[in-house]
């Protein structure tokens, strides 16, 4: 019985980091209109407020998008991401309301999310409703690494 018991925990922590990996796959880029190979992160669901939307990371070597359902709140001067302790590096710009665009400080991100352990992404939804305060989406950078060599072809 108690093998069996330690045998499920086994199984379960495995599952929890394998959730946690980045994949590097082909898929549509609605800012430039191509499919193209790019990481992404595993979907969390977070509470935006008003109601669940689901929140995941998807980048390529020039662009980082947290790509969402919920209208995000362009203004927010606390928006951004930050990796670890490092400094908040905040987003460039919001895309068609529902994605947080980073293109200046790529290089940056990239370099931070090579190195570290976890990005948490500060955010605020639904601009035009009573404010509900700012909301966190923590992603592991667990497999990060892996999945980004994989640019730029997915091979």
């Amino acid at each position: 019985m108690k093998a069996k018991l330690i045998l499920l925990a086994v199984t379960v922590l495995a599952s929890q980091v394998a959730s946690a990996d980045w994949t590097a796959k082909v898929a549509y880029d609605p800012v430039k209109d191509e499919s193209h190979c790019v990481v992404e992160s595993p979907v969390q669901t977070i509470d935006d407020g008003y109601q669940d939307t689901e929140v995941f990371v998807r980048l390529d070597s020039t662009t980082l998008m947290v790509m969402t359902r919920s209208n995000i709140d362009a203004d927010d001067p606390d928006a951004g991401v930050r990796v670890d302790k490092h400094e908040l590096i905040k987003p460039d710009s919001v895309y068609l309301e529902q994605h947080v665009v980073f293109e200046k400080s790529i290089s940056k991100i990239i370099a931070r999310f090579k190195e570290g352990r976890r990005a948490t992404f500060t955010l605020k939804f639904w601009p035009t409703y009573p404010d509900t305060g700012a909301k966190t989406a923590t992603f592991s950078l667990i497999g990060f690494t892996k999945a980004y060599a994989k640019l730029p072809d997915c091979g």
